[in-house]
């Protein structure tokens, strides 16, 4: 779980069953087929409060998460299938099948498809995945490895052979990946997983260094790049792998489908509350497109990053290293920290004729500090003094809707040299941005809020 995706779970009272559940992997390493270290990317300076991803294995992260919803009310029903949607004049019908073969129809409001790459919710709106497959096969396992590997920072090992990688998991257990398996490889894994083939294909590739004790499982696949033009139609949404598939080398995959469900959860939780515009809703597929385009072209850059090494450790021609500061930005890039919505219909700003031109973050923006900023509301963070029968006449009219705040740290942290308010979204994103925060600015904000929200 990425560093932006620890922020959502800080809000989501989970975090800590989170923390204690993981390895905390500090940086991500590269090496030479001698295990010498070649490259090494650190989240330390990232801009988070927890600046390191937490491994851990995925049927933990559903645990926790369901957990959290019974808690919440919710309920989950196991061995039920979704055979079909179709779409009503006022929600989806959906058709069911049980595991003991019964089936039902239900009429749903909304349907949120999260059934992966083959999802029926995307057949039924006729979108396909569209891209391109990677070239060659590799193999993913959950493995108890014998080895030398510091265990604070996920690995990639690159070979005239291929590649092994991983990122440690609890229990001395690593999620493993051995990639750019060969022809007769690809045929002996689709039959046999065991632990000797397995660790055939690893001393093939780093002959000694690694020993394997234990594949708990072990599955061949393709690595992919598509995405849908559409996210959603009607009251149909596709989120995570059902609408886009990566390379895993970023570990982007879930963590980006945790975002695309952070941020279609407030806009809906106020359709369904009857106090948005259609505005707001829409507004889900042309953000989320948009940031998870963002996310397969850093997946994309990763990708080739780790066939470079291949490719080098073949024919022994080394390619330069990037630039400590393209370093750094890929870092933060990986760490999901810089998805933006900036030019999102329901972002903006109002800055004066006296105001220079602010500084970043800017509307659409991650608000830095949105993890200290408690509920579901949206947050109007203040810096120095405004109009104050204008500020009353605001939190009056939006007051179930909005937590006015006087902001007492650094207005450079929210995008303003001195004075001024930013309108915080409920998933941590600027809104807007008013620089000065005087009657026009905050008029312009009661306008931006009635653009995509209904007062009370």
């Amino acid at each position: 779980m990425q560093p932006a995706t620890l922020e959502i779970f800080a809000t989501a009272g989970v975090l800590e069953a989170f923390l204690a559940s993981s390895v905390h992997l500090d940086c991500a390493r590269m090496f030479d087929p001698n295990l010498e270290v070649v490259g090494e990317m650190r989240f330390a300076g990232t801009g988070c409060p927890w600046e390191f991803q937490c491994s851990l294995p995925q049927w933990r992260t559903e645990e926790i998460l369901a957990e959290r919803l019974a808690e919440l009310g919710g309920r989950i029903e196991r061995g039920v299938a979704a055979t079909s949607l179709e779409p009503a004049d006022d929600g989806v019908l959906v058709s069911l099948e049980r595991g003991d073969g019964t089936t039902e129809m239900v009429a749903a409001e909304w349907v949120i498809g999260a059934g992966g790459a083959h999802s029926i919710t995307r057949a039924s709106m006729a979108e396909s995945l569209v891209g391109e497959t990677y070239r060659g096969t590799c193999l993913v396992g959950d493995m108890r490895l014998h080895c030398e590997l510091p265990r604070d920072g996920s690995v990639l090992i690159a070979t005239e052979k291929g590649y092994v990688g991983g990122a440690p998991l609890p229990g001395d257990r690593w999620l493993t990946f051995i990639g750019d398996l060969e022809e007769e490889e690809v045929d002996r894994v689709a039959k046999d997983t065991s632990t000797s083939a397995v660790a055939d294909l690893i001393r093939r590739r780093v002959a000694g260094a690694i020993r394997v004790d234990d594949v708990a499982w072990a599955s061949p696949f393709r690595m992919h790049r598509r995405m849908v033009p559409k996210l959603a139609k009607g009251r149909r949404f596709l989120l995570g792998d059902a609408g886009h598939l990566s390379s895993p080398f970023g570990g982007e995959g879930l963590n980006s489908g945790m975002q695309d469900a952070h941020n279609l959860a407030w806009k809906l939780a106020l359709t369904i509350r009857g106090r948005a515009r259609r505005e707001l809703l829409e507004s889900f597929a042309s953000e989320r497109l948009s940031a998870d385009r963002h996310v397969l072209e850093v997946s994309d850059r990763l990708h080739a990053l780790v066939h470079e090494a291949v490719e080098s450790a073949r024919t022994g021609v080394t390619h330069p290293p990037p630039a400590p500061s393209e370093t750094a930005a890929i870092a933060r890039s990986r760490a999901m920290l810089d998805v933006s919505y900036e030019g999102s219909p329901i972002v903006g700003e109002h800055v004066g004729p006296e105001v220079g031109v602010p500084p970043a973050p800017g509307p659409g923006d991650r608000y830095p500090d949105r993890a200290a900023l408690g509920g579901t509301r949206h947050h109007f963070l203040l810096f120095g003094g405004t109009d104050e029968a204008a500020l009353a006449h605001l939190e009056q009219r939006w007051h179930d809707l909005l937590d006015v705040e006087r902001a007492t740290g650094d207005p450079r942290r929210a995008g303003l040299d001195t004075d001024g308010a930013v309108l915080v979204r409920p998933d941590g994103h600027i809104g807007f941005r008013a620089a000065p925060a005087n009657t026009a600015g905050l008029a312009a904000v009661d306008s931006h809020l009635a653009s995509y929200l209904i007062p009370r």
